[in-house]
């Protein structure tokens, strides 16, 4: 029964991250035009806000990821495209604030994270362009603070810090970091890094069997201390512990025709 509601519930959230793809729970904000999704869960009721941004115009690429820094009201949005900037920011009441920077390639994935000495925003590079396969940390201002990989250079799969399309990243509130690395590339792997880049252990090669993957496309961490990664090629969700890397399990009838391309903090409302 547990997995039939996992199921229902799944579908609509993994539609509705494709548009949000940030931490839905914490704010109402959705991406402009495209889809009208409407769906209940757990007595919340999330719609279409066709007033969101104020001021469209300012979308002059082709919208692709999003982080929300709740705490201070700020929505980012990364864009692709050619000669753009590709981070624009917005209050959430979708008034434009400012545009920056010209050091991303191709944006993937995007998480906003707060401490009390700082505010960033991280973004996973998947372009094959001199500033690609990294992952990018940023000022709230949009200044360059971290560059994690070689840019320009795709991994082999020897050197954990060498990415290949490092799909999406997850940041915990002590600084350890989450990562899947291989939207398409040679790489397929899940890493967990300190709060200082140190690697803290690392699963994955291309694969069907457990702790393996085919395209890992998102990361999660819940409250209960596990890591979820969306195993997109396999049509799967595994699960690890987060201290120790242990696979837990895997959920795998839910997908029959398209694997899931995002899984964010609330699947903890739905399997806790």
């Amino acid at each position: 029964m547990a997995r039939f509601w996992f199921c229902v519930a799944g579908a609509g959230c993994f539609l509705a991250l494709l548009v949000l793809h940030s931490r839905i729970r914490d704010s109402p904000v959705l991406r402009e035009f495209v889809f009208q999704v409407s769906w209940r869960t757990e007595n919340v009721l999330y719609r279409l806000d066709v007033g969101w941004p104020k001021h469209s115009e300012y979308f002059t690429g082709v919208t692709f990821c999003v982080a929300v820094d709740s705490l201070n009201g700020l929505v980012y949005i990364a864009q692709r495209g050619e000669n753009i900037q590709k981070v624009l920011v917005f209050t959430e009441d979708g008034y434009f604030l400012r545009a920056w920077n010209y050091t991303v390639d191709t944006p993937h994935g995007m998480f906003a994270t707060r401490t009390l000495h700082e505010q960033s925003i991280w973004i996973t590079d998947v372009g094959s362009g001199s500033y690609g396969h990294t992952i990018k940390k940023y000022s709230s201002f949009g200044d360059l603070v971290q560059v994690l990989g070689t840019p320009g250079k795709k991994g082999s799969g020897l050197n954990p810090l060498q990415f290949d399309n490092p799909a999406e990243l997850y940041v915990e509130d002590t600084g350890d970091i989450y990562i899947v690395d291989g939207d398409g590339g040679l790489n397929n792997r899940l890493i967990k890094l300190s709060q200082d880049f140190m690697v803290l252990w690392v699963h994955g090669e291309n694969g069907t069997g457990p702790a393996k993957f085919n395209i890992p496309h998102s990361v999660t961490v819940d409250s209960a201390g596990r890591v979820w990664v969306a195993d997109r090629g396999n049509r799967r969700i595994q699960v690890f512990d987060k201290d120790t890397g242990e696979w837990l399990g895997a959920w795998n009838n839910c997908f029959t025709e398209e694997g899931p391309s995002s899984v964010r903090r609330n699947i903890e409302t739905l399997v806790v």
